[in-house]
């Protein structure tokens, strides 16, 4: 028997949505913790798209596919971004805003503590220490370092702030002092103090000492927080002149000072430094490789080095050292290497320039192989690429390298795969981290980035090149073997392919968002700028501008290396641009005409970018 709604009741239907909708917050993580900042963004989707939507009673833009990003107020600690839909569906997504350092007057019980040397420290004559301590404002605060000054008075600045701060030069008297860093408040008879000790104690050093890399790819920085000026072997020696925060000071020369991660070197055993410690520079040998040239530079211990690329060919820069070099030879097989010129630049300070024809020089490597105390200095010349169509990159070896691993790293040095986990249902208590970026649709980059290196690796074979992949699938390839890989799998060029985010409390609005060309070595430049004209041409994001970067893996100096940021996960459009197969083959096909360019390729009647003829 058929059962018959009244009318009445059908018109209450069609006033009904068919289901419920839908909310799911993405990003941030459920419980994760940012920065202190007044605003940031949230992203995820919604369903139906068509649904009007809120957050925190702010009305949210909602992309055709369901996608937002929205950039809204938070408040310090416990906060919750709720949304609701017009259905009257509710969603919502905690996380804890930090807390902003407390600069006003503190109450109640007298406080002091510092806000300096909370890691011990080692200091030279002529330096200066940096002291502060924070609490009660309005005191008279002083401190006092063992066996070097007692009740030295420290300074409030702004006045009522309860911030405090002094400085000391360090004497020559002081030298083999040093111990607990102390401060106090000056109390009359009957007031009330209070008194704090440095988590750090401060030795002065007689002397510098002797130290030497214990591990590869050692970094020296400008300043503890400035940027990279070398990358070390194991086994080199350095002069250590201080110590702060984690990190020894090292003198390179009368004027010029790097810092490097105290856990990164070691003392040299049984070795006190020396006064005018360094190495005096030997013959130099040059030989005729399959790559181009190596030269061999006798020394007598591992020394620093600095390395740069001219138009004329390579400088070497030795610390540590004294030109003592009687003799070059060179090997008459040799093409690349035209001549061989050195100087005592300065005090311990020698400067190796291995001249080439303008353009020449493709690449470098230097090492000190195995044990040895010689450096080598590998010079690759410029490959030769057919230019001649329909196959015009053979002769090329393309290395292509898909950004980031297809897992979350988690905190017990474990890997969940991506396709075992829902990123949106994931909290940060689960204390496991993305491998790369996440956009509103829950599309990882990752898995992009392989899309794009597939489509683009098809092109450049069709052009004659040979393709390598630092991953073809699923493969977890760490950060740091990238580089080694490429270099392994006979690379004359490295292009690797990402895809953009920004940080916690950044305005997504504040700017045009779209497409960045990155480079960081000088034979790269050229590179970076022949694929970002081609993304001007073929590309319709906004152009965010050739770049300087650095990035590991387009610090490479064996070959010219760009890391390419196509555009952004974050951003509903451009999530929805690039899972479609025919914008990721104009992605690629606008590497390759960038590629095409930078090998001069002559012209024909053809689009690479399309692959008619």
């Amino acid at each position: 028997m058929k059962r018959i709604l009244n009318p009445a009741a059908l018109i209450l239907l069609a006033g009904l949505p068919l289901y419920a909708g839908q909310i799911n917050f993405v990003y941030p993580p459920d419980g994760s913790s940012i920065p202190s900042v007044p605003k940031t963004f949230v992203f995820g989707n919604i369903s139906p798209a068509t649904a009007a939507f809120t957050i925190n009673g702010e009305k949210i833009q909602v992309y055709t596919n369901g996608g937002f990003i929205a950039y809204l107020p938070v408040a310090p600690g416990d906060f919750a971004f709720i949304g609701t839909l017009d259905d009257g569906t509710t969603a919502q997504r905690a996380v804890k805003v930090r807390q902003p350092a407390d600069a006003g007057p503190s109450t109640g019980t007298l406080k002091l503590e510092f806000t300096s040397y909370a890691a011990d420290a080692e200091v030279a004559p002529e330096d200066y220490l940096k002291i502060t301590a924070a609490g009660s404002p309005s005191r008279e605060a002083v401190c006092s370092l063992d066996g070097v000054f007692e009740d030295l008075q420290m300074t409030e600045v702004p006045q009522g702030s309860g911030r405090y701060y002094t400085s000391y030069r360090i004497k020559d008297a002081d030298q083999g002092s040093g111990g607990a860093l102390s401060a106090r408040f000056k109390a009359g008879l009957f007031a009330r103090g209070a008194s704090a000790k440095a988590k750090g104690k401060i030795k002065v050093l007689k002397r510098p000492a002797l130290v030497e890399t214990s591990t590869d790819t050692v970094i020296l920085k400008n300043a503890t927080d400035g940027g990279y000026m070398m990358f070390l072997p194991k086994g080199v020696k350095l002069v250590s002149s201080g110590r702060t925060n984690g990190q020894r000071r090292i003198a390179l020369s009368n004027d010029e000072l790097g810092w490097v991660d105290d856990s990164k070197v070691q003392p040299v055993s049984g070795a006190q430094y020396p006064f005018g410690y360094g190495s005096e520079t030997g013959s130099i040998r040059l030989k005729k490789t399959d790559f181009g040239s190596s030269a061999t530079v006798t020394l007598y211990d591992r020394l620093p080095y600095t390395a740069e690329v001219f138009p004329w060919g390579l400088r070497v820069t030795l610390y540590y050292a004294n030109q003592h070099t009687n003799t070059v030879v060179y090997d008459s097989a040799d093409t690349l290497v035209k001549n061989v010129s050195f100087r005592q630049a300065s005090y311990n300070k020698v400067e190796l320039d291995f001249e080439t024809e303008p353009g020449a020089l493709w690449g470098y490597n230097i090492s000190y192989p195995g044990s040895s105390k010689a450096l080598q200095v590998d010079l690759r010349s410029r490959p030769r690429a057919s230019l001649a169509w329909p196959r015009p990159l053979s002769g090329i070896t393309v290395v292509l390298d898909p950004g980031h691993s297809p897992y979350f790293k988690c905190d017990n040095n474990s890997r969940l795969p991506l396709r075992d986990a829902r990123y949106s249902s994931m909290p940060a208590s689960a204390r496991c981290s993305l491998d790369g970026a996440v956009g509103p649709m829950e599309t990882f980059e990752v898995n992009v980035n392989l899309a794009i290196a597939l489509k683009l690796k098809a092109k450049l074979v069709e052009l004659g090149a040979s393709v390598q992949m630092t991953r073809n699938g699923e493969e977890n390839v760490e950060l740091n073997d990238r580089p080694k890989l490429a270099r392994d799998l006979g690379g004359d060029l490295f292009l690797s392919i990402h895809n953009n985010a920004i940080g916690d409390g950044e305005d997504p609005y504040a700017q045009p968002r779209g497409f960045s060309i990155y480079h960081y070595q000088r034979p790269s430049r050229a590179l970076a700028a022949a694929i970002q004209r081609a993304y001007l041409k073929n590309i319709p994001l906004p152009d965010e501008g050739l770049r300087y970067g650095d990035y590991l893996v387009a610090r490479m100096t064996w070959m010219p290396a760009a890391l390419i940021e196509n555009a952004y996960m974050i951003i509903p459009r451009q999530e929805e641009m690039l899972n479609t197969p025919a914008f990721q083959e104009e992605l690629a096909g606008s590497i390759a005409e960038g590629v095409l360019e930078f090998f001069e390729v002559p012209a024909r009647t053809y689009s690479a970018r399309k692959g008619q003829k």
